[in-house]
């Protein structure tokens, strides 16, 4: 039984309902920023053209390599702003923003010279690159650097204004940042200049810009954000300690996506690369829905373990990781049944090769990874990160070699996609019986609560999806279809993913607004 996971996600505490609060704000932002990152794509795709796209995918994609370390060290600064909150200690927070920039300084520093030494080498001299694109190439390198370099000052005030549950602000940056973007698209179309290299400098602009607004939006709404050159030893030990073991999660994760692309690259040059990039903007798409409720849900998470509520704590574990995995799935049918159908209608004829099996592999990757961030985030409130990282991380980085060997063997391109899925279906396996060491929680408890019912709403929806999209038709019929599939899905995940008081909780929440706006 699921002792835990009892009440009401929306109306049962104040905290459940910021929960819901910032989720919406979220997905106002993620369902405008897909709209125009959807139609964006296609024109750029269309402009670049598939190879100089496959560039742009690969070597942009090579230096965010580098930025592992940044991503491991921004969650610890969110974690640590995350717990003082919860503990109310304003003054301490104070203290490790300014240790959080010195440390972004130093990080900095490192990623510059690596990204000028070995990365400039391994553009020039290993990557597959057509020799009339490699000035091109260069150029897109070191736009890449620099929006690398931006956004790891950026860090610092990301993690206090999703610390701080800002989550307007959040929403209202991502959508314009996503219409500069636009208006990029709109360039490209009139420059008679190398497309490929205005499009990497012009994507560097707005990096700038939006870091511009994230500084004059923190300062002016968190007065007691004032950066000190004096570093507070204490402060910094404690914050990379914890994300030290951090980056090796990080590491890993990022050698999954970026190794597997380098290694596509080597055996089968930019057009596979370009196939990839397709596959993973429509991932991105939809795990922009769970990511959205994922991040509304974080800081409680972690405030909740700061307050010594465990039980609160899991309770939110079982329903974030269970509506995770729904919501994604809510997405990513359509497109499992449909994805010939969607990616004409998005890119035209312009389609790579590969790109529709791609994106099937990539949505099922995305499905069993949606897992993974709830339990990570628990891990994350705890700071006991040495063992966990340690095992997972290591696991994770096989994919690497395994893809290596069975490309070398001669087998195709998606393999390497079956062997990330096959490795990351094992490793969550590993972190239910490794978090038992960190918290007191039943696996039973969670196969229970957590896998059972995200499993039955997985076969129900799946033949009812067949039987509806069985026979293809034209246009007007896929979308009909897809229209029901998602339809049909959102009623069986009501009523078979959820319990009684999650499906009395919406029912009210949609009474009320029905009461509201009647």
């Amino acid at each position: 039984m699921c002792t835990h996971v009892s009440g009401c996600l929306f109306m049962s505490s104040i905290n459940n309902k910021r929960i819901a609060k910032n989720t919406l704000f979220l997905y106002f932002r993620m369902l405008l920023i897909m709209l125009v990152t959807l139609y964006t794509s296609r024109i750029v795709l269309k402009a670049l053209g598939i190879g100089d796209f496959g560039i742009y995918n690969v070597v942009a994609g090579f230096v965010s390599m580098l930025s592992f370390l940044n991503t491991s060290i921004a969650n610890g600064f969110q974690r640590f702003f995350n717990f003082e909150l919860g503990k109310e200690q304003i003054g301490k927070v104070k203290r490790m923003f300014s240790v959080s920039l010195s440390i972004q300084i130093g990080l900095s520093l490192l990623i510059l010279l690596l990204a000028e030494t070995v990365g400039l080498w391994f553009l020039n001299a290993s990557m597959n690159i057509p020799s009339d694109r490699i000035i091109a190439a260069n150029w897109v390198y070191q736009s890449a650097v620099f929006m690398l370099i931006i956004t790891l000052f950026r860090a610092p005030y990301d993690a206090i204004v999703i610390a701080n549950e800002k989550m307007e602000f959040y929403a209202y940056i991502g959508i314009c940042e996503v219409l500069f973007k636009f208006l990029i698209v709109y360039f490209l179309v009139k420059i008679s200049y190398d497309l490929l290299i205005c499009y990497a400098i012009l994507m560097l602009l707005v990096t700038g810009g939006i870091f511009i607004c994230y500084i004059f939006f923190a300062h002016k709404r968190f007065a007691y954000l004032r950066f000190s050159p004096v570093v507070d030893r204490g402060v910094m030990k404690q914050m990379l300690g914890f994300s030290g073991w951090n980056i090796l999660g990080s590491l890993a994760h990022l050698m999954k996506e970026q190794g597997a692309n380098i290694l596509l690259n080597i055996f089968f040059g930019p057009t596979v690369n370009a196939a990839r990039g397709i596959a993973f903007q429509i991932q991105s798409g939809v795990t922009v829905f769970v990511g959205n409720f994922q991040l509304a849900a974080r800081p409680q998470m972690i405030k909740s373990y700061a307050a010594s509520d465990i039980f609160g704590l899991i309770s939110l574990f079982y329903r974030i990781s269970r509506f995770s995995f729904l919501l994604l799935w809510l997405m990513a049918l359509p497109l499992l049944f449909k994805i010939d159908f969607i990616l004409s209608l998005w890119l035209g004829e312009d389609i790579p090769p590969l790109s529709a099996l791609f994106s099937i592999l990539s949505l099922l990757i995305a499905l069993t990874e949606s897992f993974a961030s709830p339990l990570t985030t628990v891990v994350h409130a705890t700071g006991r990160m040495r063992k966990f990282q340690m095992i997972c991380s290591s696991i994770i980085l096989f994919i690497v070699p395994l893809s290596y060997v069975v490309l070398k063997i001669g087998f195709q391109p998606e393999s390497v996609m079956y062997v990330s899925l096959f490795v990351l279906v094992m490793v969550h396996v590993v972190r239910l019986y490794l978090l038992k060491e960190l918290i007191s929680y039943s696996v039973r408890e969670y196969v229970t609560c957590v896998l059972f019912p995200c499993v039955k709403v997985a076969i129900f929806t799946l033949l009812i999806a067949y039987v509806v999209n069985y026979q293809l038709g034209g246009a007007i019929l896929s979308i009909f279809q897809i229209l029901l599939t998602l339809l049909l899905t959102a009623i069986i995940l009501v009523f078979v993913g959820l319990n009684v008081e999650e499906r009395g909780s919406i029912f009210q929440l949609v009474r009320n607004y029905y009461e509201k706006f009647k």
